[in-house]
């Protein structure tokens, strides 16, 4: 996912505010983006919640990056 385009990924209906929203995702745009997915991008499906745990989004953003690798 990190450096990947928001909404590129074939085979998965994503909103069209996704689609169109124009992020890379990186550390700062996962942080934004997990932090408060409504927020950062007004209208995406996402409605799991946010991840309010700093330590824990410290390890997903971590874990992301390191499986992109």
């Amino acid at each position: 996912i990190v450096g990947s385009k928001a909404g590129a990924v074939p085979g998965y209906n994503f909103s069209k505010a996704m689609v169109s929203s124009g992020i890379v995702w990186n550390e700062a745009t996962l942080r934004k983006y997990l932090t408060d997915p409504e927020a950062f991008v007004p209208g995406t499906k996402m409605r799991a919640g946010a991840v309010d745990d700093s330590h824990a989004l410290d390890d997903l953003i971590a874990y992301l990056e390191q499986a992109t690798r």
